[in-house]
């Protein structure tokens, strides 16, 4: 339905003046514009005839229903994105006991990927640059993060985190960078890998990533905070207890 500007504009007035339309007076309007050759089409939309003829209560009780039907989506909406949380972590705890860490590390990689479909990140899977192999990529606030996944039983050394740190500067000035270390690095290397040089990305241990699969925190309000501390502290290791508390906004 559409209204002409005197139309609205006369409607507006009456309301202010705690004098509505009501909808014989649209009928007697319309019959005198008839009398003299004319026809304003919006005055006679149906829609716009029934909208005179709601009181105040019904249009309030309208706006309920619609509030309900919203909440009840979203309600739908986070039950289903649950399901399919539990599940990755369903998977990703399974995999503990694989006894292949190759495929197991096949394996987390898409899970990762499905996770970060989940929350609307535009994963691209594993692919080759000249010379390189990426894990994977993704996009948080119209930045692009590419994805390094180890998955060994000790801690990684300063020399791993060299090599994805060169993958990081051999792209652009913006690209930033995620490494998923599932048991973390070495103390040598937390501290070597900031010294000299500005760091451009920031580790993820298995502890993390248990967490925002059974939704002690979403995932973008996770990296966000990541990446902001990374920005201003500098920090590539953060133990997640060290999180600001109490957010949990997806």
């Amino acid at each position: 339905m559409t209204s002409s500007p005197g139309s609205i504009a006369g409607i507006t007035y009456r309301q202010k003046n705690n004098d509505p339309i009501a909808p014989d007076e649209i009928d007697t309007l319309n019959g005198l514009i008839l009398q003299i050759g004319f026809k304003f089409p919006d005055l006679w939309d149906p829609e716009f005839r029934t909208s005179l003829e709601m009181d105040g209560g019904l249009r309030a009780k309208q706006h309920v229903e619609q509030a309900v039907k919203q909440e009840r989506l979203r309600a739908a909406v986070q039950s289903e994105r649950s399901a399919h949380l539990a599940e990755l972590n369903k998977q990703f705890l399974a995999l503990h006991d694989e006894p292949d860490r190759q495929a197991a590390g096949l394996a987390l990689e898409k899970i990762l990927n499905r996770l970060f479909a989940l929350e609307g990140l535009d994963p691209r899977e594993p692919f080759r640059v000249v010379g390189e192999q990426i894990d994977g990529s993704f996009e948080l606030d119209h930045e692009v993060y590419l994805v390094e996944a180890k998955w060994e039983h000790a801690p990684l050394p300063e020399s791993t985190l060299l090599v994805f740190r060169g993958k990081i500067e051999g792209k652009s000035a913006y690209t930033r960078g995620v490494f998923i270390a599932l048991n973390g690095i070495t103390t040598q290397a937390s501290q070597a890998i900031v010294h000299g040089k500005q760091p451009t990305f920031f580790l993820v241990n298995g502890h993390d990533l248990t967490m925002v699969l059974s939704e002690d925190m979403g995932l973008r309000q996770f990296l966000r905070q990541r990446q902001r501390m990374l920005c201003e502290e500098g920090r590539v290791v953060v133990p997640y207890h060290e999180l600001w508390s109490g957010s949990r906004a997806r």
